[in-house]
């Protein structure tokens, strides 16, 4: 088997006790492993990494590895952070396997609950040849519904499956780490992070490339480096949300917000047709 896969999905997979719904939350990984083996192209790794392997029906094979995490769940002052801790401290765990063991040309980090299309894989193995690539056309579904899905152009502002990064610069530092992680910010520094979502935040911790969760910053950070990240042309990712989820505001920004997340929301919205259930494994 090929030791130099175009692309290596790092997954990483949440604890029981902070995943009360469990059998869910492994089924879930299910449909999301059975959307990659669907690729067109065969040129992948996976690694799953969690502090207990689950119980999933087609199990994992030659290409789909489960690392077993034995750090437990770290608390912290807040729990957003502590959850986006344990998710970075996986994906360094499932990086340093994935480098180990094999040369992938690029790493992609993959929630454990999205879908990836049939077409990313083979697409990097023909197109693959810049520093990095941002997913920002997909697919926002509220999970379980069976007729409609809402397309996007802005997938990179509310999934983190959006990021491919290539493997010589997935270790490159820089000033990357901000609240979102756990990072103490200054006054100052907080009030930047508040007003402006998309540029570096000024008194950043240092972390890597791929070792932070600051989605919306991705272009930023190469900028940083000296790279451009250019898009993947087609809808590559199907972000799976709960209609808890959708958004954060609340009281009169919700009320006034309303009208025009809804009349976005119609005009986005598409039936599910079978060649999208075909192309993402969505069943």
């Amino acid at each position: 088997m090929n030791d130099k896969p175009t692309v290596v999905f790092l997954i990483p997979f949440a604890p029981r006790d902070v995943r009360p719904e469990w059998p869910t939350a492994g089924t879930y990984l299910q449909q999301t492993l059975r959307s990659i083996r669907n690729s067109g192209s065969e040129n992948y790794r996976v690694v799953v990494v969690g502090n207990e392997e689950p119980d999933l029906e087609m199990g994992f094979d030659s290409r789909i590895h489960f690392l077993l995490f034995k750090l437990p769940f770290q608390p912290h002052p807040s729990h957003r952070a502590a959850l986006r801790l344990d998710k970075l401290a996986k994906i360094d765990a499932a990086w340093r396997y994935a480098k180990s063991n094999w040369q992938p040309r690029y790493v992609m980090k993959l929630d454990a609950d999205d879908f990836i299309s049939s077409r990313l894989v083979g697409w990097l193995d023909d197109a693959g040849t810049e520093a990095g690539y941002l997913i920002r056309y997909g697919w926002f579904w509220h999970s379980g519904a069976r007729y409609l899905i809402q397309r996007t152009e802005y997938l990179d502002r509310v999934c983190g499956s959006c990021l491919i990064v290539r493997s010589d610069l997935a270790d490159r530092t820089g000033p990357f780490l901000t609240e979102v992680e756990g990072a103490v910010l200054d006054d100052a520094g907080s009030r930047f992070a508040v007003s402006d979502h998309y540029s570096l935040v000024p008194g950043s911790g240092t972390t890597t490339l791929l070792l932070n969760d600051t989605h919306q910053r991705y272009a930023a950070q190469f900028s940083c480096l000296g790279y451009e990240l250019h898009t993947v042309p087609f809808s590559a990712v199907i972000y799976r949300a709960s209609a808890g989820n959708v958004t954060g505001v609340s009281g009169d920004s919700a009320r006034k917000s309303n009208l025009r997340m809804t009349l976005g929301a119609i005009r986005r919205t598409r039936f599910i047709t079978q060649k999208l259930r075909k192309e993402f494994m969505l069943n």
